[in-house]
């Protein structure tokens, strides 16, 4: 789900909203994708705000540092 958000530049300021989430992660049930979002959440990985009765989804800088971390890994593996 991170790089979902990522991909659609969900990125501090800049948030996305649910329902294009929603479209990037098609193949996970809704009750899966929330669970998934509010646990990213609590982990501080990403950030929910409320701008004018929509939900607004963004990754926090420790949000980056886990995917830059994970690409990181990924790296170290093809090598």
């Amino acid at each position: 789900m991170l790089f979902a958000i990522w991909k659609l530049r969900g990125i501090g300021t800049n948030t996305i909203t649910e329902d294009q989430l929603k479209a990037q992660v098609s193949n996970q049930p809704l009750e899966a994708e929330a669970s998934t979002l509010a646990q990213l959440q609590s982990q501080g990985f990403v950030e929910v705000t409320d701008k004018d009765g929509r939900r607004g989804i963004s990754i926090t800088p420790l949000g980056v540092a886990i995917l830059r971390k994970v690409e990181e890994d990924r790296l170290q593996e093809i090598k």
